[in-house]
């Protein structure tokens, strides 16, 4: 059998796996740059700017910040009535290790948030 660049298959699937993590890792827990951040969203003040950067939220974000600062959510519930729109997005899920996080959105703000 040709064992190649990555030698036996075993080899292969293992590198595989590193450089996976690593992308993973670089997408999840690098440090992002505030001027990156500002740079594609001008609109956006600096302070919130920098909150993105740091995977925080603060009331009166957009959804628009949430998902840049933490990521789309698990799921996502969604009321609409005469009052607007009412979302609740979860993030994350019920295990020994902890329970969801739930944010709440009045007609795309974030008002508040449970964990």
């Amino acid at each position: 059998m040709d064992e190649g660049l990555f030698g036996t298959p075993p080899v292969f699937a293992i590198a595989l796996l590193v450089a996976l993590a690593l992308v993973i890792y670089v997408a999840e827990f690098a440090p992002r740059s505030v001027d990156k951040i500002q740079a594609a969203h001008p609109e956006w003040s600096h302070r919130i700017c920098e909150l993105v950067a740091e995977r925080t939220i603060q009331t009166g974000m957009t959804e628009e910040m949430v998902r840049a600062s933490w990521g789309g959510p698990t799921r996502i519930h969604r009321s609409v009535g005469s009052w607007g729109v009412h979302e609740q997005w979860v993030y994350g899920t019920y295990s020994k290790y902890g329970s969801p996080t739930y944010l709440y959105f009045e007609n795309g703000r974030l008002t508040s948030w449970q964990t």
